[in-house]
């Protein structure tokens, strides 16, 4: 672990803008933060944060995921995703909105989920109940008001995204059903181009042994090179816990945020998941 973390921080060190991480393995054992505390703006890692949500609220009988939503003129809103394409009426059930929020990182229907649960309001109520104090949504997607500021959007630290994700492991952030279910959406993802980017994805985006070896992750990207991404590592050497937030950069394009991203996650996986005897992925 000690060479784990010396090679983790020298990728950090060399990345030309500032990056927050933390390293956690679900039991505890392994723990890894380089400004692990600090408030960061969160892109679409948010997008967790109100999917934990969605899956408490309905523990609570609040809502229910065979909902019928129907995309109107105030779920609008540009960016990722294909709902913004489609036309006002558009129905669906909440579990297939939460699912084009997660795997395609859909912008409308993260507003119609945010809609369902009762707003960000309460999103942040469920961050605070799980004891995660740095998790904050100011405004739901698209809001003109706050302007174009990450800060002013949405923020969280990376220790506690990768607090999340180790409670998500443990089963512990609402029935052990539920949380099996959050982790099989995130692990369902269609973008693979940060923590788990140098990981050997086929063409159905699985890796090899894919009952053994999989990610569950949800990544983030936003103006002023914004580079997210929080995951959970499963593999046959064990499980690791990784919320990595780069910010600025020489690289416009945030393509050194993501090859940076993606070494540290190899690095993890190699020391934390990877099946010891047998060859690496």
């Amino acid at each position: 672990m000690d060479s784990l973390e010396h090679a983790i921080r020298d990728v950090a060190a060399g990345f030309s803008g500032t990056m927050t991480l933390a390293l956690r393995s679900p039991g505890g054992e392994t723990r890894i933060d380089i400004d692990a505390e600090r408030s960061v703006p969160t892109a679409s890692v948010i997008k967790l944060p109100i999917l934990v949500a969605l899956h408490r609220a309905a523990a609570a009988g609040l809502l229910s995921f065979d909902d019928r939503l129907q995309f109107g003129a105030q779920h609008d809103v540009f960016g990722s995703g294909v709902l913004h394409q489609l036309t006002h009426g558009v129905e669906m059930s909440l579990r297939d909105a939460a699912t084009l929020m997660i795997i395609i990182s859909d912008n409308v229907a993260t507003n119609m989920c945010l809609e369902a649960v009762g707003g960000f309001e309460n999103v942040n109520e469920t961050m605070r109940t799980l004891g995660l104090e740095h998790t904050t949504m100011f405004m739901r997607l698209g809001d003109t008001h706050r302007g174009l500021d990450g800060r002013n959007h949405y923020v969280t630290s990376a220790d506690d995204i990768a607090r999340l994700l180790a409670m998500l492991a443990r089963r512990e952030v609402v029935s052990p059903d539920a949380s099996d279910q959050t982790l099989r959406l995130l692990r369902r993802q269609q973008k693979r181009d940060k923590l788990s980017r140098e990981l050997p994805w086929n063409e159905l985006n699985m890796l090899p042994d894919p009952r053994n070896n999989w990610v569950a992750e949800k990544g983030g990207t936003y103006i002023g090179g914004v580079r997210n991404d929080a995951a959970l590592m499963h593999g046959l050497g064990g499980q690791v816990a990784i919320a990595a937030f780069c910010n600025g950069g020489d690289d416009a394009s945030g393509r050194e945020a993501c090859d940076a991203l993606g070494r540290i996650g190899r690095l993890a996986w190699d020391a934390c998941c990877a099946d010891p005897l047998s060859p690496a992925l």
